[in-house]
């Protein structure tokens, strides 16, 4: 069965029922790990409860150098793509390691068009004066006719493993000069590439009908108007980014996105990749504490569609400490077969088994009922009649709800160390007041009405 949306247009649906998606980000899966390994990278995920993987389709611009670069295209004498030639070797591997997938019951979503080869994108900026992509996927935008041939040739190819589409793929959209610092920079749309990409929406959809797509984009981008009235469009992605900064980006790009005029299912599609560097610091990591909060804050703040995870030597598929990025502090990550075993990812198996318990699928947020929340770190969720209710604490700390949880079952996790709690509560004036929790760790409350 495919991948669908429910009737409400909040989440996903499978064989009739909800189905919460945990991706992890393997953005260089066709280009890096020979299909040994690939076949044991999908076996330990799976152990690991995900059920999804978040690739680019084409040569992932910031990657690990690999083995020997894959190419799509025949690559001309002065290192360009000849776009009119496909290489039909590439995609016919592309679909072994598809196979591999469907093997496993693994859903499948895949970057068509990264924004190193479209128009207007900030990777025209960074990679100017480089062209050679024998050396890295450089920047080389495609027109539009070669655009549609390119997806008129690879969407029947795919479209038969009912893969999620990705239609673009970290593009900011913005009209000058790029600084991650900066909302504003993020802002404006380049009507150029606005323009290209609700093409390649509209040939996607028209040539897989029955397939799901969306849209990759950059930290703190506003949709244009013209790509949110698209009814190509099937749901929202939003990308916290991986700035030290700005935590609050997974629950309010989720809050901005549910006022957007047209409703569809959320989904944060990428969130500081684990034991990466923070890119606004001179040093440190982000831990699975950190990936814990950015899962919680943004599920409960509305993106309870899915969410995908990345670890630091996976996303870029680093192996034997290969050379990994021009910019140093890419490859101050560990190897592949070390980063796959990081904690965090455990947590997010823990989260995906919570929400497939739990369910997610019908969570609107919340955060109001709490009391006393200043810094809005603390989130809620809760269903249309308030049966159920989902806190998330990413501390310990006394709380109260504007809800009367009598006659509730109340109980609760230390996502640290998940240890099952009966939090201790008392009610008073329709007010139910928590006592805070033993440990600086983070929690999980729960209250079904019974």
């Amino acid at each position: 069965m495919k991948l669908t949306i429910s009737p409400d247009k909040h989440y996903f649906m499978k064989d009739g029922k909800p189905l919460f998606l945990m991706a992890d980000t393997n953005w260089s899966a066709f280009t890096h790990p020979d299909l040994e390994e690939w076949r044991e990278y999908l076996d330990f995920r799976r152990e690991q409860n995900f059920n999804a993987v978040q690739m680019n389709l084409l040569p992932q611009r910031h990657s690990c150098t690999p083995r020997q670069w894959i190419h799509p295209f025949t690559v001309t004498s002065e290192g360009r793509f000849d776009y009119s030639c496909i290489r039909t070797e590439y995609f016919d591997h592309v679909c072994q390691y598809l196979d591999e997938m469907a093997a496993r019951e693994m859903q499948p979503m895949i970057v068509l068009l990264w924004g190193n080869f479209v128009p207007g994108t900030w990777q025209g900026i960074r990679d100017a004066g480089r062209t050679n992509v024998e050396e890295k996927p450089y920047y080389q935008p495609m027109t539009i006719t070669e655009m549609e041939h390119f997806l008129q040739y690879v969407i029947p190819k795919l479209r038969e493993y009912n893969p999620v589409f990705l239609v673009s793929g970290d593009v900011n959209l913005s009209e000058d000069v790029v600084h991650y610092d900066t909302v504003q920079d993020q802002m404006g749309a380049n009507p150029e590439t606005v323009s290209f990409y609700h093409k390649a929406l509209q040939v996607t959809k028209s040539l897989a009908p029955d397939c799901l797509t969306t849209l990759h984009i950059a930290p703190k981008v506003v949709l244009p108007a013209q790509l949110i009235e698209a009814s190509e469009l099937d749901f929202y992605m939003y990308q916290p980014g991986h700035v030290y900064s700005e935590p609050q980006l997974n629950r309010t790009l989720a809050q901005d996105i549910g006022s957007y005029p047209v409703s569809r299912p959320i989904y944060n599609s990428e969130t500081s990749y684990e034991a990466n560097i923070y890119f606004d610091r001179s040093q440190g990591r982000f831990d699975e504490r950190w990936i814990r909060r950015a899962f919680w804050q943004g599920v409960l703040s509305g993106a309870n569609a899915g969410f995908t995870y990345g670890a630091g030597g996976v996303w870029l598929w680093r192996q034997n400490q290969n050379f990994c990025s021009e910019r140093g502090d890419l490859g101050l990550v560990n190897d592949w077969r070390d980063d796959i075993r990081l904690p965090g990812a455990y947590d997010m198996g823990f989260a995906k088994m919570a929400a497939d318990t739990i369910g997610f699928y019908d969570l609107k947020p919340a955060s109001d009922l709490i009391q006393n929340n200043p810094c809005e770190e603390m989130v809620c969720a809760a269903n249309d009649d308030q049966s159920k209710l989902v806190i998330y604490m990413p501390f310990s700390w006394p709380m109260s709800v504007n809800a009367d949880l009598s006659g509730y079952h109340v109980y609760g996790v230390d996502l640290e160390k998940r240890w099952a709690l009966t939090p201790a509560f008392s009610v008073q004036d329709g007010i139910t007041s928590f006592r805070q929790l033993r440990y600086n760790h983070d929690y999980l409350i729960v209250a079904c009405k019974e």
